[in-house]
């Protein structure tokens, strides 16, 4: 057991909350307690009376709207006898400042993800700290109502004002003066960054203290304050400092729950009879699909290996006939890197193939297997979807040792807009296809291209499971005949092929894109939002004559890309050519947590790789010639404050998303600069521990897996900006509420060792079958993050870049 005091910690939904409650529970040993600002609370002085002290926290909007602040404001409404300590940051400082007399204003120019120098008064809460190197996420700031100066010398900086003579200045920011970008000249010489109240336990400070990029003296700043707290509570409320039994600390417990099924139990995975309906006459007479029909020591792996020789992705799709059905291709073979790409999976889906389908807002999800139809009742899952896939691949589950990246499971996507569900932000249903789809893989070929090894693969669900064996047996006589031939070069289509055959094209249109992007930059002024990540998408209808196969093998090799996939599953067909890995989650192992006294536990990294900043390769110059660009050169232009403030919002937003369900969280590598085919990308790789008791078995069904850190941290915040939920609000109306699809969404894979991949559907383009007979519309993705320091030339010319990659399939001018 762990006793330790209580913070209360109000949630404006911002995306770095729960950066801060990691911060405070480092910092100051406290337990902390998340509560949302619009949550009801009918007795504010009753439900206090066991916290020691409040962090009022970030968050987009104004402190004079009640809806944006919400308990805020009945916090500084408490009488004196109810009073504790108050901590705000960022909105919770405005709000603050905002209650005792200060104006809170628009900078001229908003600063997000921009560090800078505080200069403090070396007093209170910033005792011995003359100066805080910290990141500052605002577009308002507070201002005292009468000239304060510029000079940190001047007295009147650090007196209370005559019109807010209950604010006593702490510190400021006079990074405005010489030095700071040029984009920053407009702003005020001296922004002030702290305040404390006069005579009340209340202090607010502008910064970010938990920002990766923030130093350690920010990070002072906040246990120095929960020191003067705790000195503040030894006097006035000795109780409140009285500990409670925080052993099962809310932020680790698990997003998606699944019922405790017993064993062999699957009464609730399936409903037969007159509890269930099924979606087809031909599926009638069809009782209930079995999830698992597995005997012990099933599902059990069996796997032949053979040498890579002359095979490759496309030799071995061809030779398999997988194009023509249904398959799920994740293909690295072109653009391999450490540690990223060195594997490729092939994914067959057969007609005994179980295929979990979900639309957004339905109450039900579908179970398919061959033409049998059956609907799951997602209130068996606290009417989450991510709760049945969890229970389903529990079931499926096999203890194994290997290191194997892919044994068998779930392959699949999720669209952008079921990732925007998760956050609660209003969205229908795409009438195309399912939001999420994934099949079940029992058959599969894994491609070490290190190793040079191919392994055909299958789960054995029975002990004399023939189909199994007799697909094994000849994928591997094709592959074995194929590898000892002479490789054939692989048929390339033409561009103007593909041209010939277009019917019909739409892009997006210059002005139309620069006001979506002004709007964008009107939101970021006015507060409500850090960072927008702004797309528009190219529709070009082909007659069906032109093989979608042929299309992705022209744009692989155009575009060579780690994440590269072909997936043709139900209505949809994608060729994605990605850069991008969204999270990945090895497999539970015995690790060392660090701590004392604590019990063995295993553990599960899940790692985020987020891409931010992009440098087109082959630039235009005045006189018509091409400059290409050095990995050097794009470094240093990489190096400027709006790319590296791009990639930092979205570095502090994984940071946030991965701390609501991992206790370690590391940031292994920050804005390295990668090079792919037609751009450099600025990448960065962060971390999170997943842990759980190695005496805790068998496992029980609220256990903390990656799962529920995909659930957590959808969609993926290098397409939405931060803070996220209201990010996704605003872009769902700038961009006129037109569905994304699956692009922006994320495809991969769950493996039933408990392993887990999944890259970010970019540099993309997809289809849905199409009632028309002779023809079909696909659609491309691209777009950019819009920050304050963006102008509309470049964020034009970026989506442009970025579109590029996949559009010139069709058209190689």
């Amino acid at each position: 057991m762990s006793f330790k005091p209580r913070v209360l910690f109000l949630d404006a939904y911002d995306s770095f909350s729960n950066n801060i409650i990691a911060l405070l529970e480092r910092q100051c040993n406290v337990h902390v307690t998340k509560v949302s600002i619009d949550a009801v609370i009918t007795d504010l002085e009753d439900y206090l009376s066991t916290f020691a002290a409040i962090v009022c926290g970030p968050g987009p909007g104004h402190p004079n709207r009640p809806n944006d602040v919400g308990l805020f404001k009945d916090v500084w409404a408490l009488t004196d006898d109810n009073i504790i300590p108050v901590l705000g940051i960022c909105l919770g400082f405005q709000s603050l400042a905002y209650e005792l007399g200060a104006s809170v204003i628009c900078l001229p120019q908003p600063r997000h993800g921009i560090r800078t120098c505080v200069t403090t008064s070396s007093t209170f809460i910033f005792e011995n700290i003359p100066e805080v190197h910290t990141v500052q996420y605002h577009s308002l700031h507070a201002v005292l109502g009468e000239d304060t100066g510029t000079d940190p010398k001047d007295t009147r900086l650090w007196k209370p004002s005559l019109l807010c003579p209950d604010i006593q200045p702490l510190a400021w920011d006079f990074s405005g003066q010489a030095g700071m970008h040029s984009k920053f000249h407009k702003n005020p010489h001296s922004i002030l960054m702290a305040i404390k109240h006069k005579d009340k336990p209340y202090y607010g400070v502008q910064f970010h203290p938990e920002s990766i990029c923030s130093d350690p003296s920010a990070q002072l700043v906040v246990a120095n304050w929960w020191r003067s707290a705790s000195e503040w509570l030894s006097c006035k409320r000795p109780i409140r400092l009285l500990a409670f039994d925080s052993s099962g600390s809310d932020r680790f417990r698990p997003l998606v729950r699944v019922p405790n099924l017993e064993s062999g139990d699957n009464s609730q995975m399936t409903r037969s009879g007159s509890s269930a309906s099924t979606r087809s006459s031909a599926s009638s007479a069809i009782t209930s699909i079995s999830i698992c029909e597995t005997q012990e020591h099933y599902p059990k792996l069996v796997s032949t290996s053979l040498p890579m020789r002359a095979l490759n992705i496309p030799s071995i799709c061809n030779a398999l006939d997988l194009s023509k059905d249904e398959c799920i291709i994740l293909d690295s073979e072109m653009r391999q890197l450490p540690q990223l790409g060195v594997f490729s999976i092939i994914g067959t889906v057969l007609p005994r193939t179980k295929k979990i389908m979900y639309s957004v807002g339905a109450k039900e999800a579908i179970l398919q297997q061959g033409v049998k139809e059956e609907l799951i009742d997602l209130d068996d899952y606290e009417g989450n979807i991510f709760s049945f896939i969890k229970t389903f691949m529990r079931k499926y589950k096999i203890d194994t040792n290997t290191d194997r990246v892919f044994c068998g499971g779930l392959m699949g996507y999720i669209t952008y807009e079921a990732g925007l569900e998760t956050i609660k932000v209003p969205v229908s249903a795409q009438s195309s296809g399912p939001d999420i789809c994934f099949a079940f893989v029992e058959c599969s070929i894994l491609i070490d291209h290190k190793q040079q090894t191919v392994h055909v693969q299958v789960l054995q669900m029975e002990e004399h499971d023939h189909e199994a064996d007799r697909w094994v047996t000849k994928t591997v006589n094709i592959l074995e005949n194929l590898s000892k031939q002479k490789p054939t070069p692989t048929p390339d289509i033409q561009s103007h092929t593909l041209s010939e055959a277009m019917r019909r094209r739409t892009l997006p249109m210059e002005s139309e894109y620069k006001v979506k992007i002004a709007r964008c930059q009107q939101e970021i002024a006015a507060g409500n939002s850090y960072e927008l990540c702004l797309t528009d998408q190219t529709s070009v209808s082909l007659g069906d004559e032109i093989s979608s196969w042929d299309m992705y093998v022209k744009l692989r090799q155009s575009n060579p890309a780690p994440f590269a996939a072909y997936v043709r599953l139900g209505p949809l067909t994608l060729l994605s050519t990605s850069p991008e890995r969204f999270m990945n989650w090895s497999r539970f192992q015995k690790s060392s947590n660090g701590l004392e006294n604590s019990e063995p536990e295993s553990a599960s990294t899940c790692q985020f790789r987020p891409i931010k900043g992009t440098v087109k390769k082959n630039q235009a110059r005045r006189d018509g010639t091409i400059h290409h660009v050095t990995h050097h050169e794009a470094t240093e232009i990489l190096k400027t404050q709006k790319e590296q403030a791009e990639n930092l919002m979205i570095v502090d937003l994984i940071r946030h998303d991965l701390y609501g369900v991992c206790r370690d969280v590391c940031v292994k590598s920050l804005m390295v600069v990668e090079e792919y085919e037609s751009v450099f990308q600025l990448v960065s790789v962060i971390e999170g521990e997943i842990y759980k008791s190695t005496r805790s078995l068998p496992s029980t069904p609220d256990e903390i897996s990656g799962i529920d850190c995909l659930a957590t941290s959808l969609p993926p915040g290098s397409m939405t900006g931060a803070p996220k939920r209201k990010s996704c609000q605003l872009l769902r109306e700038i961009e006129n509420e037109k569905p994304r699809s699956v692009y922006s969404g994320v495809l991969g894979y769950m493996c039933v060792s408990g392993k887990g991949d999944f890259s970010v559907i970019i540099r993309s383009l997809y289809k849905w079958d199409s009632p028309e007979p002779d023809h079909s519309t696909w659609k491309i993705g691209a777009g950019g993050a819009i920050t304050t320091l963006s102008t509309e030339d470049d964020e034009w010319e970026e989506m442009l870049t970025k579109l590029q990659s996949t559009y010139r399939l069709f058209d190689s001018n």
